[in-house]
């Protein structure tokens, strides 16, 4: 029979060797950050509550809608939604001459400018009831702005291990109307995003 002095020693040794065992092998929670600079930030959903900006056409990061990424290890997964830009008419034009559908096409880039993916969005707008949310005015009790969010579509992007910026820009726009199909690739806003964030592993 083992002394009672050896068996607490070890039981001692296994339960230390188990809890290290567990702590070495437990993995990194991940987390998320929203911290985003917009060159445009158009304001808070009336419904929603969202913050929303413009995505303009440009070649720089800075000129639309820039993100950094924390300190990590490995890849990182940008999402965000991604919403036509839509002008909001009158409330009592005909549907027929409210009528517009747009496709536009942004890029998520490095801040170094370099292009990391394409997407794109398309919607049409009809009737109110074709937009995802209304923008405030600037100011309590002003009536919500003229340029509204359509419909989301949800964008997940993964972002390489090294990266440690990057830009939401615009790239083009093709827009039907009443009086016939536009295109348009120089700089102006061609959509609006939100609810973006990045999940990251941190070091």
């Amino acid at each position: 029979m083992r002394p009672p002095f050896l068996l607490a020693g070890l039981a001692a040794i296994a339960l230390c060797t188990f809890g290290f065992t567990g702590q070495a092998g437990r993995k990194p929670a991940k987390r998320t950050t929203q911290a985003a600079v917009c060159a445009s930030n158009l304001g808070i959903g009336v419904k929603t509550n969202r913050q929303f900006c413009d995505v303009i056409i440009a070649s720089s990061a800075a000129e639309s809608v820039s993100m950094t990424i924390p300190a990590r290890t490995g890849a990182a997964t940008l999402m965000f939604d991604l919403h036509n830009r839509f002008p909001v008419p009158a409330a009592n034009i005909d549907p027929v001459q409210a009528f517009t559908s747009h496709v536009a096409v942004v890029a998520v880039i490095k801040s170094t400018g370099e292009l990391i993916e394409r997407t794109a969005v398309s919607r049409e707008y009809r009737t109110m009831a074709d937009l995802f949310d209304r923008i405030s005015g600037p100011a309590r009790g002003a009536a919500p702005k003229n340029i509204a969010p359509g419909q989301p579509q949800p964008v997940r992007v993964t972002i390489p291990a090294g990266i440690t910026g990057i830009g939401i820009v615009g790239t083009r726009i093709e827009e039907w109307r009443s009086t016939g199909r536009f295109t348009y690739d120089n700089p102006r806003p061609i959509a609006i995003v939100s609810n973006w964030r990045i999940e990251y592993t941190p070091r």
